[in-house]
């Protein structure tokens, strides 16, 4: 249990340092959203997201997680691949908002 632990807050700490990289050094705290209505969770998603990441890499890849630097090493490697994956997402959306900007234009001309 203190392996698994550990491990979400390596893995956290990994989505927190990520989201300082990402946003300017600078953490973006949770708040109402108006549109669409609901809640945004700021650095604490990353961190959520970090923290099950490493959590998962832990449980089902390391087979002996005794070795202190193997599970340090595992769950930062889970928390930047979890930040690469929403990375990934972000990136398409906004190529796809770029194409449609495109489209709009070609047809304006």
């Amino acid at each position: 249990m203190n392996t698994l632990i550990l491990a979400g807050c390596i893995g956290g700490m990994t989505g927190i340092v990520s989201h300082l990289m990402r946003n300017g050094k600078v953490l973006i705290f949770p708040k109402k959203r108006a549109r669409p209505k609901g809640i945004y969770l700021g650095f604490l998603a990353d961190f959520l997201i970090g923290a099950a990441a490493s959590v998962f890499a832990v449980t089902y890849i390391i087979s002996e997680p005794d070795a202190l630097r193997t599970l340090i090493g595992v769950s930062i490697l889970a928390g930047m691949t979890a930040e690469n994956v929403l990375l990934k997402r972000e990136l398409n959306v906004e190529k796809a908002k770029v194409e449609g900007l495109d489209r709009i234009n070609q047809r304006i001309k």
